[in-house]
């Protein structure tokens, strides 16, 4: 099964797919090719020998037309079928002698005519009548019966022997019978002109015959006219229904082509058939000259499609095997690269990749040590928020035992804001955690502060549950105290407001300050919106550009702080976030 999907295997079947069909079906292709080419000028020369036999037989008919055509226009013809008189037959018998002696001339290879009249007399020229066969003896013939059937049209019997002849009773001949009428259109009778197969059988035969031609036949509906040869061994049942072009095969294991032309005026049909392994044998020749050459080239480009597909194959199979060694876990070795060709690059990329590789596993190990490092460090810092709350705990009690209300209430204050800093290492929190850690920033701003700060916080129910980037608000707070409502000295004061619009959550912080004349504020917004991770990263810029980077870094560029203000007339800080819930998993979900 590896073999089958082996990349030796495809190649050795592309090879063969390429190389062996295509010559195998060039070979085909040629014989059939060469075959059909032969078969056609066969029947086109079978047509044309059938053809121009055919147009022997009709120039026979037409003379024997042109016969009984001559002894219908005679007087003396007319004369003897309206003939009763006994004592007068003899005399016209004579005088039908001279018109049989030029008519004869047209045909000299008949062998007799007859003239039968409905009166009962019979006429004879050229063979000696059986006086006794009479005219009902010749009516109950079965040819002369036939020819009442058709009438005035003429026909030419089968072979049948001459029973009404008094010396060659035995002779077999073929009749030429046509119904005819006297000038006067009272008296009838029937012509008869016999002839020997011979003069068929010399028709047939003539000199345009192909070489290999087996033999001409004709035959009717009914059975042969003029049987095939009998080294043919052709039976009638076999070619009575056998279509032009078609191949008939015999008892005897011998195929023959046949074709075929028909006869309307005899309603014969006049074949030629011909032996197919001699007409085949130059084909089979041909048939056995392209195999030999598909045979050879199949087997020299198998050879040849080995010997390519192993020059191929083998190189990509040594890098396989180094391959499953580096798997292995063996990544000093290299593949040797013997080419220039794509697998010689292919290996050389290998090699390449096996030593940044190794570089990248030394890295690693040496960052994970420093992570290592970083995770202790890490550790070590989070004892810090709990060893100050502790103390801020010390001295509170301190502070109470001494009655200092208002110390006790920072250093609660401050301890809140300490514990609200450890109690999550969540990048995200509730916005309600947010508020609670701005209440108590807050809280502590109003006992710093001479003088007195006023601040509310109006927060929409539907986003309390919803989820932010922590300490987002606490700086833009404090910049609103230090750097807007500090510098007046009055009365400071400080809105703070949290609503749903359109799916997102709008945090306003707007102070009563002294505001921003438009050059700064247009350097700020520019800043936001082009150098905040720089002024964030390098210039220790740790609020309103931390802020604006920290919401970027999680919900990108749609989002994040816009900023208005006026000189004397206060900040108004509108921070812009996607809504965003837990589930019941505790798992940040965006809506």
């Amino acid at each position: 099964m590896r073999f089958v999907t082996s990349i030796f295997f495809k190649l050795l079947l592309s090879f063969v797919l390429i190389s062996v069909l295509p010559l195998s079906w060039v070979g085909w292709i040629t014989y059939h090719k060469y075959s059909q080419n032969l078969f056609e000028k066969l029947e086109y020369h079978a047509n044309y020998i059938l053809s121009q036999k055919m147009k022997a037989l009709n120039t026979f008919l037409f003379d024997l037309e042109r016969m009984q055509s001559g002894m219908k226009t005679s007087t003396v013809f007319s004369q003897f079928l309206g003939n009763q008189d006994p004592t007068l037959h003899p005399q016209l018998y004579l005088k039908l002698d001279l018109l049989m002696e030029s008519i004869q001339t047209i045909r000299p290879e008949t062998v007799g005519i007859t003239i039968i009249s409905n009166n009962g007399f019979v006429y004879n020229y050229g063979y000696s009548l059986n006086m006794n066969f009479t005219k009902d003896n010749f009516n109950k013939l079965s040819w002369l019966q036939e020819i009442e059937k058709n009438n005035l049209d003429p026909i030419i019997t089968n072979l049948h022997t001459r029973e009404y002849s008094n010396q060659d009773k035995d002779q077999k001949v073929y009749s030429y019978v046509q119904k005819v009428w006297d000038r006067k259109l009272r008296s009838y009778g029937y012509i008869v002109i016999d002839f020997k197969p011979e003069l068929l059988r010399n028709i047939l035969n003539n000199e345009l015959d192909s070489p290999n031609a087996s033999g001409t036949f004709i035959f009717n509906k009914q059975s042969f006219v003029i049987s095939p040869e009998r080294s043919s061994n052709l039976s009638f049942d076999s070619v009575k229904n056998q279509k032009t072009g078609s191949t008939i095969h015999t008892k005897d294991d011998i195929n023959y082509l046949f074709f075929k032309q028909y006869n309307p005026k005899t309603k014969w049909y006049v074949a030629e058939y011909f032996v197919e392994d001699d007409f085949y044998k130059p084909v089979n020749e041909v048939k056995l000259i392209a195999w030999m050459i598909t045979i050879i080239s199949v087997l020299v480009c198998l050879l040849a499609a080995l010997v390519i597909s192993q020059r191929i194959s083998r190189p990509i199979k040594d890098l396989q095997e180094v391959m499953k060694n580096v798997k292995g876990g063996n990544l000093d070795l290299q593949f040797n690269v013997h080419s220039k060709d794509e697998i010689g690059e292919l290996g050389r990329g290998f090699n390449e990749m096996l030593v940044q590789i190794n570089k990248l596993i030394k890295s690693v190990a040496k960052e994970e040590k420093l992570k290592k490092a970083a995770e202790i460090t890490a550790l070590q810092l989070q004892i810090n928020p709990h060893f100050l709350y502790n103390t801020l705990e010390s001295i509170n009690s301190l502070a109470r035992m001494k009655k200092e209300y208002e110390i006790s209430h920072l250093i609660v204050l401050l301890g809140k804001l300490l514990r609200l800093s450890i109690s999550s290492f969540e990048e995200k929190i509730p916005i309600n955690q947010e508020i609670m850690y701005i209440e108590s920033y807050l809280e502590i701003q109003k006992v710093r502060m001479r003088d007195p700060l006023d601040y509310s916080i109006l927060l929409d129910d539907r986003i309390k549950d919803c989820l932010t980037v922590k300490w987002i608000l606490q700086p833009i707070v404090e910049n609103a105290i230090i750097h807007g409502i500090d510098p007046l000295r009055t009365t400071g004061k400080l809105t703070i407001e949290g609503k749903l619009v359109d799916e997102c959550i709008h945090f306003t912080i707007k102070d009563n300050g002294r505001g921003m004349i438009p050059e700064q504020l247009e350097q700020i917004r520019d800043q936001l919106k082009n150098k905040y991770e720089d002024l964030s990263k390098y210039k220790k810029k740790i609020g309103l550009y931390n802020v604006q980077t920290r919401i970027l870094s999680h919900y990108g560029d749609n989002f994040g702080i816009s900023i208005e203000s006026k000189m004397n007339k206060g900040t108004t800080v509108t921070i812009k976030i996607p809504k965003e819930v837990c589930d019941d998993n505790e798992k940040n979900v965006n809506r």
